[in-house]
């Protein structure tokens, strides 16, 4: 019988969306599913990883994000020692960071763990050992700092998160192996995206930047983020409405236009469609909530 992790059982405080092990040595543990993402540094030692029933090797210096639904387990060890960082990507509201601008971050954080299979885990990111010890680094601060919980530590920790997938994406994108590049490609494609979501964006656009048929393209992008792009691309366009109807005054056309928008009829049935309400009645409960009315 899998093991199913709990988030409450390993996220020590419920204020934090983030939680930081170090284990060392990595102890035996039963293959196990989690709800919530881990983002996984192999400091020491080798081991054979098991994914949904596919074995890849592991070393020193490998990176590479485990998401929720896999079932996983590490086997034959050989002094494995690893930082576990275990995140809630929806409560740290990693969708609106900038560095999603960053081809790195989505080879790393939604491409590689989806196509891990297919790439044979050839596509991780692996550091050498001046990287390596830099994130050592950041990992015991980010540890200090959660377990301490000094005052500001919650700030603290977020802007040390922040720093390490910054850090990790920037190497992934710096220092490409010729399987990552398939995947950076990609990234480039939904960083296009996330961008220039204002501009006029077309498929034949975005499958260029990825080097792929629009077809195949098409493919391997909705088996990616779990939708076609065009439908990504509007739910982009639409997140980012909202972010303007909730922090700015300017009127419900003039933010049409300003995420792509060319008219505030055909805005307003898209808002309504993904948001289920029309901007009008978005902006009228995000300002009451954040007066303190929820009535």
């Amino acid at each position: 019988m899998i093991k199913k992790l709990r988030k409450r059982d390993y996220f020590d405080d419920p204020t934090l969306p983030l939680q930081i092990y170090i284990r060392d040595p990595q102890p035996e543990f039963p293959l196990h599913a989690h709800g919530f993402d881990e983002l996984v540094i192999i400091l020491r030692g080798t081991a054979v990883h098991t994914v949904d029933d596919r074995q890849f090797p592991v070393k020193s210096g490998d990176v590479f994000v485990i998401s929720g639904k896999h079932e996983h387990q590490y086997q034959d060890m050989h002094g494995l020692a690893l930082a576990n960082i275990l995140f809630d990507s929806l409560a740290l509201q990693m969708n609106q960071w900038d560095i999603r601008a960053l081809p790195g971050f989505h080879a790393l954080f939604a491409l590689e763990p989806v196509l891990r299979t297919q790439q044979k885990f050839n596509s991780r990111l692996h550091l050498s050992e001046r990287p390596l010890n830099h994130v050592n680094e950041i990992i015991h601060d980010l540890l200090r700092e959660t377990q301490m919980r000094n005052p500001g530590y919650r700030l603290m920790a977020l802007g040390l998160f922040m720093q390490l997938v910054v850090f990790l994406s920037r190497c992934y994108s710096d220092r490409p192996s010729e399987e990552s590049l398939d995947l950076l490609r990609l990234g480039d494609a939904i960083a296009c995206i996330e961008t220039r979501f204002a501009e006029k964006i077309t498929l034949t656009d975005l499958a260029k930047k990825a080097r792929l048929s629009s077809r195949h393209f098409q493919r391997i992008f909705r088996e990616c983020m779990g939708r076609p792009p065009i439908d990504h691309l509007m739910c982009v366009r639409i997140q980012k409405a909202a972010e303007m109807l909730k922090h700015s005054d300017r009127t419900v056309t003039d933010i049409a236009l300003s995420c792509g928008f060319s008219d505030s009829n055909y805005f307003s049935r898209q808002f309504r469609q993904v948001m289920n309400q029309s901007p009008g009645q978005y902006r009228s409960d995000t300002h009451l909530i954040g007066h303190g009315r929820t009535d």
